[in-house]
């Protein structure tokens, strides 16, 4: 019952998290003023903003002119319900060492972070560039979750996350920008922090990666890709950064075993 409850709770917040990505650095503000469609400029009602049923409902189309919706919404709103119940599969264990309001802050926690990393994300992947205030609200978050609720690994994940910036900030110095940006680096500071060692480095290896295969697969399908075409790296970052979070560790410890 509660993962369901966390799972419709993911929904939800993704269907907010679509309004920030889309009036971030607009002027408008995502707390107040009413949802409408972009193209005619009607009101949305309540009926039309319920999370994946609506769009399925409408048939991905806005009730009153007929334009389409973008699958932006429900891919969103299913993925922070997704992120949501599997993150709380993976510290269903750990929020037993919290009690009462701590244990609920602990998840809440975990759930901020990965918002705010996904809209960063699909920022990204939409306009090509990070906004600094959602980066810094990452990394201002992890620290603070760290303080609270595990301190003895502060300084380890400053020095990782540290280490991870530099990194990606010399790739961006080296190339003048055009491998990496500079916002890329400061997006890897948070996740590293986050993650700690050794899944921020599982999930540099990871991101390259799923950056690499994906990359290809592109070039292969649009068959123009060149060297200045410009692929947002934020979504490769966070879908490394989560794979190493859920799965990091058996990982890490599984290869670890192969060497031995």
């Amino acid at each position: 019952m509660a993962s369901f409850f966390v799972l419709i709770l993911g929904l939800i917040v993704g269907s907010f998290l679509n309004v920030v990505i889309l009036r971030l650095n607009t002027g408008e503000s995502a707390m107040t003023g009413r949802s409408r469609c972009f193209s005619c400029g009607a009101q949305l009602q309540w009926f039309d903003l319920v999370p994946l049923l609506s769009f399925l409902w409408l048939r991905g189309k806005c009730r009153t002119c007929g334009s389409r919706i973008s699958c932006q919404y429900p891919l969103v709103e299913l993925s922070t319900g997704l992120v949501f119940y599997a993150i709380y599969f993976k510290w269903m264990v750990f929020a037993a060492n919290f009690s009462g309001v701590m244990g609920a802050m602990f998840f809440l926690w975990g759930f901020a972070f990965w918002s705010i990393f996904l809209v960063s994300a699909v920022y990204d992947l939409r306009h090509k560039i990070l906004p600094d205030q959602n980066t810094y609200l990452l990394i201002i978050i992890a620290l603070l979750g760290i303080i609270i609720f595990d301190r003895e690994r502060l300084w380890p994940s400053v020095a990782i996350g540290g280490a991870l910036f530099l990194f990606f900030a010399g790739l961006w110095f080296i190339s003048r920008g055009r491998w990496m940006g500079f916002g890329d680096a400061k997006l890897f500071f948070g996740a590293g922090l986050f993650l700690g060692w050794p899944q921020a480095l599982l999930a540099l290896f990871f991101s390259f990666w799923i950056g690499a295969i994906i990359s290809i697969a592109v070039a292969l399908w649009r068959k123009k890709l060149n060297l200045k075409s410009e692929i947002p790296f934020a979504p490769f970052i966070f879908l490394g950064s989560f794979i190493a979070f859920l799965w990091g560790d058996a990982i890490y410890f599984w290869h670890l075993n192969l060497l031995i």
